[in-house]
């Protein structure tokens, strides 16, 4: 079995865009109360984690309807 067998399936890429955006959300938002991200970086992590959870669970939604 290759390594990237299981990403053939959309669900598990659906799937994986949903944590990695989830996980940009929670190190972004850790990021900037410890005090290592401005503003501005925290804005457009969030904007990035928005567009990848949102493209994640838009995938999720249409295979189960």
């Amino acid at each position: 079995m290759k390594i990237g067998f299981k990403l053939l399936n959309r669900a598990n890429r659906a799937q994986l865009l949903l944590i990695i955006g989830t996980g940009i959300f929670a190190a972004g938002a850790l990021g900037f109360i410890a005090g290592y991200l401005s503003q501005g970086q925290t804005s457009i992590l969030g904007a990035l984690s928005l567009i990848l959870a949102g493209a994640g669970s838009s995938v999720k939604r249409v295979k189960h309807q």
